[in-house]
């Protein structure tokens, strides 16, 4: 399985390519709650663990904007967060995440 290991201080930039596949894209969508800058996601698959956590980064505190016809997401994190996971929305998905 691939992963990615981040040592700092370095910044942490580009492009990756996902093939939607709703395994590859949950940890990405996970990850965007570290970042400070805007995180846009292209080819994100329809399926109703995305849903969720799309629900649930919305309920951490991430602004999100989702053009389901184009399957592209931006996410910002706001300065404001919630490290609560809700229950309610974390055992409705079938996938473990980060």
């Amino acid at each position: 399985m691939d992963k990615f290991i981040v040592k700092g201080p370095c910044k942490i930039k580009g492009e990756i390519s996902i093939s939607g596949s709703k395994n590859a894209a949950l940890p990405i969508l996970a990850s965007t709650i570290l970042f400070e800058k805007e995180v846009i996601i292209k080819n994100l698959p329809r399926v109703k663990d995305i849903d969720t956590m799309i629900k649930l980064l919305k309920s951490l505190g991430s602004e999100i904007k989702f053009n389901k016809n184009r399957k592209i997401i931006k996410i910002t994190k706001k300065k404001k967060q919630n490290f609560f996971a809700s229950y309610s929305l974390v055992r409705t998905m079938r996938a473990g995440i980060l």
